[in-house]
């Protein structure tokens, strides 16, 4: 007689697999559901540090797994002192204004406006808070090319400016500024040179206005 066919035999669940059926969703997956959104809250300006340590202690432990990020947009700013030493500091991008990422509910929106050194949310403090759509966000938080943090080199001259150079094969020689190039840290001066006009282009720590 034929062999019945053997009964195919289920392996046990692994430890790994059952594991992964009771994780927790990915913050990919939790943000899917439309749940956190990012919005704006309006501070008094100067107090955005404060309205961010409360928000990230007080609501989150009021409100665990409601609150994701808050962020003060900065730019990193460096100047050129007159001894041309180079000074870095943070710039906030929007003074007034605190970014917060949120699955928000109507008892958050009154805790919040309940703060001090805040006025609420934009605009008017009126209604149900609206969140910020994909291209504010981005646009704002520099996340379209993946930069939160922006550059800026400030100098004290201006195209136009009669300058002195103090450093380098030009130095002591004085012209005026034609043109700026903040990205590259330089500077075109026009320099007059055994009686005819030169341009040279300079680096800004090399320059003082005159």
């Amino acid at each position: 007689m034929p062999k019945e066919p053997e009964e195919e035999k289920l392996q046990p669940e692994s430890a790994e697999d059952a594991e992964e059926e009771l994780q927790a969703p990915s913050e990919e997956e939790e943000e899917e559901d439309g749940r956190f959104k990012w919005y704006v809250v309006h501070s008094f300006s100067g107090y955005e540090k404060r309205v961010k340590k409360y928000l990230e202690g007080t609501i989150v432990r009021k409100y665990p797994e409601k609150l994701k990020e808050v962020l003060i947009p900065t730019e990193e700013v460096t100047r050129r002192t007159r001894k041309g030493r180079k000074s870095i500091r943070q710039k906030k991008l929007y003074p007034g204004y605190v970014f917060v990422k949120l699955d928000l509910t109507e008892e958050i929106v009154m805790d919040i406006r309940a703060m001090s050194n805040v006025s609420g949310f934009p605009p008017m403090n009126k209604g149900y808070p609206q969140p910020l759509n994909e291209d504010e966000v981005k646009r704002i938080l520099g996340q379209a090319e993946g930069t939160e943090k922006r550059k800026v080199v400030r100098v004290p001259f201006s195209v136009g400016q009669t300058v002195r150079v103090v450093e380098g094969p030009f130095k002591n020689f004085t012209g005026v500024v034609e043109s700026l190039n903040p990205d590259r840290g330089k500077a075109r001066v026009i320099f007059t040179i055994f009686g005819r006009k030169a341009p040279v282009e300079v680096e800004f720590s090399q320059v003082r206005s005159v």
